[in-house]
């Protein structure tokens, strides 16, 4: 499994913005993605992929098991991409291709993510870092 963490930097500063990019760049060759974030951010997250990318409809919905873009409180069993906006969030078991955290600028969010990296490391997974600017 590879893991990326996306570190917000420079002119990224909105965890969902880059969350809806990177949806959007998984979707469709990923049939099966899964983002996981508190329920005020989910809500902010749907009523983004609605509107974004601006052209293109992004099958998504809050707590939809059908849905190929599932935008959930917890990690589900399975997809084949993960997205993280949640750094409180417990690391999750199930099986995924991909597991992309994304790593906000606030400095007090970084440590249990620092934390995260590790665990995924003592998982075996194939982690990386990405700066973004």
């Amino acid at each position: 499994m590879r893991v990326d963490f996306y570190e917000m930097g420079g002119r990224f500063t909105d965890p969902l913005f880059v969350a809806g990019v990177l949806v959007g760049r998984a979707w469709p060759q990923a049939a099966t993605i899964a983002l996981v974030a508190r329920r005020p951010e989910l809500e902010a997250l749907d009523e983004l992929l609605w509107k974004t990318p601006e052209g293109r409809f992004l099958p998504h919905g809050i707590n939809q098991p059908e849905a190929p873009i599932r935008l959930l409180e917890e990690a589900p069993d399975s997809a084949q991409v993960l997205i993280n906006l949640d750094p409180s969030a417990p690391l999750p078991g199930g099986r995924f291709e991909r597991v992309l955290e994304i790593v906000p600028p606030d400095e007090s969010l970084k440590q249990p993510l620092r934390e995260r990296w590790k665990a995924w490391k003592t998982r075996g997974a194939d982690v990386h870092h990405h700066l973004l600017k």
